[in-house]
């Protein structure tokens, strides 16, 4: 799992059972994660836990999160409780998780193209490289249907997915959205999420869904020029 989850922080997903088959959410009252100590972290809270968390992520107040270069503004439910953490392999602008538990994972992403403003450049851009890593990892992507919106007068677009492991030693189902901005002269930044079900996919599918209304149409960029770091 800790290999898809550094994937996905740049694109995104969850393949579990449909809300129609799902069973009924058990009712759980919303509660943080323990303090994150920072330290890496493998596995995830399963159980009540972890619903738990994902009710606080459905209901909480947003905070404006900041890349190190304070480049780009990403509003978090909870945002003081989430934590700056790096992928390995796959350096990021900036990535975050919600509690050691990775309840939640978000990450942004940089890829490069001639003309940003091209229609589905970003789009493309972002793909062509998300594709062959899911591939590697054993990853299943499924596409729903996007939501659009406009992001600084520019239609844009929230690409829903969902995901799920292929290897037998973790078949756990994932929720996910990512967009693409086109934010620089020949630079797109991509946003992506993802929420793993852990026996609770509907409230996992609620959380991705909260993000592609409420988050993703608001994300900042701060800097007038790409930034040049990567972590």
């Amino acid at each position: 799992m800790t290999r898809l989850l550094a994937w996905v922080a740049g694109a995104a997903g969850a393949a579990f059972v449909s809300c129609s088959s799902a069973p009924p959410p058990r009712v759980i009252a919303p509660s943080p994660p323990p303090r994150d100590d920072g330290r890496p972290a493998r596995g995830g809270d399963r159980g009540a836990s972890h619903s738990a968390a994902l009710e606080q992520l459905k209901g909480a107040a947003f905070t404006v999160r900041y890349d190190r270069q304070e480049s780009v503004g990403i509003p978090l439910p909870d945002g003081q409780r989430w934590t700056r953490v790096s992928f390995w392999g796959l350096p990021s602008l900036v990535g975050f998780r919600y509690g050691k538990g990775h309840h939640a994972i978000v990450a942004a992403y940089v890829t490069h193209v001639a003309d940003p403003h091209a229609p589905g450049a970003c789009t493309k851009s972002f793909e062509g490289w998300a594709s062959p890593v899911a591939e590697s990892f054993d990853i299943d992507v499924r596409y729903e249907a996007p939501q659009g919106f406009l992001w600084r007068d520019v239609p844009t677009s929230a690409q829903l997915v969902s995901a799920k492991t292929a290897t037998l030693a973790d078949r756990d189902g994932y929720a996910g959205v990512y967009a693409t901005y086109p934010a620089w002269k020949g630079a797109c930044l991509i946003v992506g999420v993802v929420v793993p079900s852990r026996e609770d996919p509907v409230r996992a599918r609620e959380v991705r869904d909260r993000f592609a209304r409420e988050v993703l149409p608001k994300v900042e960029v701060r800097s007038a020029r790409e930034p040049p770091e990567r972590y």
